[in-house]
């Protein structure tokens, strides 16, 4: 039954009957025992909320009230950053709002800017005051003239909504310790060991290094309070709907600041329940559902995100299944691509991402994912055993190779991570590192080695070219457009040392910014690779967030496939995570990708494959579309080298599939010159975009008396050739 709302505004009288069967079940699920005052009060909270709404967020409300896919657009591009790290604070942040109109961001999460606790603080999420930012950042003024600036820009404002916990000085938890018992019980606070005990024995430890146990001692009132992250955060009892309640209030006054996307941090961790690991249990996405439901009645314009970095049966839940599709969060994190990337990388293998991505459960058409490569937290290796098998690999050794492959545990790896919290029971361990170092670019810099450079840029284009491809929005984290490698300046920091994952969040490096615009520098060709991703991107109609999505298998366990299909509209990903150039059959492929020539939209070029084979170039990532024609360009000239010893009196021919080469015939076939003996190098010039397969001959007297034992593949590129 439906409580009195007729003295409300039409407006709001409208969307309080919409949303009210959503809540209803999904509150009642949580707090059966909840009678009509506690609905009514929620309810004059939602109302009041709407009131001091401004005319403007009402607005734009209703705009996005009419088109559903509003934020699935292929034109989302987010970035996040530490506001302190990059500007300094907000007022500074607003004068760099055309350098994210330049790299096309349309999404700003601007990490933890709600004033935290003094000292100490898990880099912003112990929240001492949800009214107010962080003093060192700006004031609520600063906060809701840059949200005004950024949606007048077209950019979606992204903040953090710390929804488990408060900090230790929050007047909530300040209350609780003055002896108040109506707030000790917005907390979990136990008289003595025993039940803290009891939980403990299926709790795992978060940080284990230096945050052991899930309870600390609160000497000021005698009791041990929940402290799942940090003793200065104390976890909040959401069995207790007055929390419910209360955190409503701040939601909706951090909403009506002109946020339009709340990220809910930690919402696994919401609901306990002796006897499991008090993660992920069904009334923290009852409770969500209900969240979602009531803040669409004030302001329906603003999405919830979930922060939820678990296995994908339970990320899943978050965005809305089994029923609830649509209902809990918009958005959520694809950590399973993240890291599942990372290892087919150091891997050169796709087998488990491709085997894991095709196996992963369907997101409701009304969500959407993250996809980002890295971000402000350590890599946790989210490889399941399960998924290691279906691939003839052991679940643990397969996340221990990851961990030592980017931490430079391994022989020749070209990583310079830094383990983070070795779990002492699995000895298993999560990774540090900003992106640039983890794909090689630090160690290549530090060492000055062109061809190492060249390497690990093109690895970070690949992973670029994939998350910007995939359905959901691309997510950059800052200093990534750049390159930026890691920092060793929280080393300095007493408060900041002795967590890791700092290394990874430089400061933004403004001189490094300016080298963008310097034709060939790394900072140049590493911005300009995401700019031009951004504009092919916003293009392209199967990209939209609604698409359907096919992970193909292909033949060559280097490649890595993915179709995206949106009315009418097909682009194929093809991604090459080897050293090498790659081939996949077309015969493998859905008919629809089996003639030879294709439009490859990262180069604006044609792709011809006289082999029936899609040829790949190292590290290489296409964008494909179907094409009826091979749209000639001028001749690219591609130098081919070989490495062969002769004897004396014979020479070195060059043979290959199209006819540069002489179509596999001997008499048409290149010489090749050996300068550098006992390479031979031939140059030829061929339509740009062709591929082609080649093998060497060994020829004396015009008769061949060796063929190269292998066939090279090779693809006349725009940035060179490639073999």
């Amino acid at each position: 039954m439906l409580p009195d709302i007729l003295s409300y505004p039409a407006p709001l009288q409208k969307r309080i009957r919409q949303y009210w069967p959503d809540f209803i079940e999904n509150y009642r699920r949580v707090y059966p025992q909840a009678g009509a005052t506690d609905i009514q009060s929620l309810i004059n909270v939602v109302a009041a909320a709407y009131k001091d709404r401004s005319a403007s967020l009402r607005k734009t409300d209703e705009a996005r009230a009419r088109r559903e896919d509003w934020f699935q657009q292929p034109q989302q591009v987010g970035m996040m950053l530490y506001v302190h790290l990059f500007s300094g604070d907000l007022k500074k942040l607003a004068h760099h709002i055309d350098y994210f109109k330049e790299l096309g961001v349309t999404y700003l999460h601007l990490m933890p800017l709600l004033q935290p606790r003094q000292g100490p603080n898990d880099g912003g999420y112990a929240v001492a005051d949800y009214r107010n930012t962080d003093p060192r950042l700006g004031t609520m003024t600063d906060l809701r003239a840059l949200a005004a600036l950024l949606r007048k820009e077209g950019i979606l404002l992204v903040v953090d909504m710390v929804m488990n916990h408060t900090a230790r000085e929050h007047a909530w938890a300040q209350a609780a310790l003055r002896g108040e018992a109506h707030y000790q019980a917005y907390y979990w606070m136990f008289d003595d060991r025993s039940l803290p005990d009891a939980y403990e024995r299926t709790l795992p430890e978060v940080f284990p290094d230096f945050a052991p146990g899930n309870f600390t001692w609160q000497p000021e009132i005698e009791k041990w309070v929940w402290t799942t992250f940090y003793n200065f955060q104390w976890d909040l009892n959401f069995s207790n709907p007055d929390v419910f309640a209360a955190m409503l209030g701040e939601m909706l006054f951090v909403a009506n600041c002109g946020v339009d996307v709340l990220r809910l941090d930690a919402v696994p961790f919401l609901w306990k329940k002796m006897g499991t690991n008090c993660q992920n249990q069904p009334e923290a996405v009852f409770m969500l559902a209900a969240y979602r439901a009531l803040v669409r009645m004030a302001a329906p314009g603003v999405l919830f995100k979930s922060e939820a970095i678990v296995a994908p049966d339970d990320i899943i839940k978050y965005l809305g299944a089994g029923g609830l599709e649509s209902k809990v969060c918009e958005i959520g994190y694809n950590a399973t691509l993240m890291n599942h990337l990372w290892h087919a990388l150091a891997s050169e293998n796709t087998h488990l991402l491709r085997t894991t991505l095709s196996q992963l459960p369907a997101i409701p058409a009304e969500a959407t994912w993250l996809n980002y490569i890295r971000c402000h937290d350590d890599i946790g290796w989210g490889i399941s055993d399960d998924n290691a098998a279906a691939v003839q690999q052991e679940g643990r050794g397969t996340r221990n190779f990851c961990t030592d492959f980017y931490t430079g545990a391994l022989p020749g790896t070209y990583a310079e991570g830094y383990v983070f919290q070795r779990d002492r029971g699995t000895g298993e361990a999560r990774v540090s590192g900003t992106a640039a170092a983890l794909a090689g670019l630090q160690k290549a810099q530090v060492e000055a080695e062109p061809k190492l450079i060249a390497a690990a840029l093109r690895r970070l284009r690949l992973l670029n070219s994939i998350i910007f491809f995939m359905r959901g929005i691309p997510l950059i984290y800052s200093g990534d457009e750049l390159g930026q490698l890691n920092d060793f300046s929280y080393l300095l920091d007493p408060e900041r040392a002795g967590d890791n994952r700092w290394v990874h969040r430089p400061p933004m490096n403004w001189p490094k910014a300016e080298l963008r615009h310097s034709e060939g520098t790394v900072e140049q060709q590493l911005f300009s690779w995401h700019v031009h991703l951004a504009k092919v991107r916003a293009a392209q109609a199967a990209l939209h967030g609604r698409s359907t999505d096919r992970i193909l298998m292909p033949d060559n366990d280097h490649v890595f496939l993915c179709e995206r299909m949106w009315k009418g509209e097909r682009l194929l990903l093809a991604a090459n995570f080897s050293g090498s150039t790659q081939a996949v059959s077309l015969g493998v492929l859905p008919d629809a990708w089996r003639g030879e020539v294709c439009a490859e939209l990262l180069s604006g070029r044609s792709l011809r494959f006289t082999d029936r084979e899609l040829v790949l170039p190292p590290y290489g990532a296409f964008w494909l579309q179907p094409a009826e024609s091979f749209s000639a360009r001028p001749n690219r000239r591609v130098k081919l080298s070989v490495h062969v010893r002769t004897e004396f009196g014979e020479t070195v021919f060059i043979s290959g599939s199209n006819e540069a080469l002489g179509a596999w015939q001997l008499p048409a076939a290149v010489p090749a010159q050996a300068n550098d003996y006992p390479w031979w190098t031939a140059e030829v010039e061929m339509p740009e975009g062709e591929a082609f397969s080649y093998r060497w001959l060994r020829v004396r007297n015009r008769e061949v008396v060796q063929y190269g034992p292998e066939i090279g593949r090779a693809v006349a590129c725009w940035d060179g050739a490639e073999s």
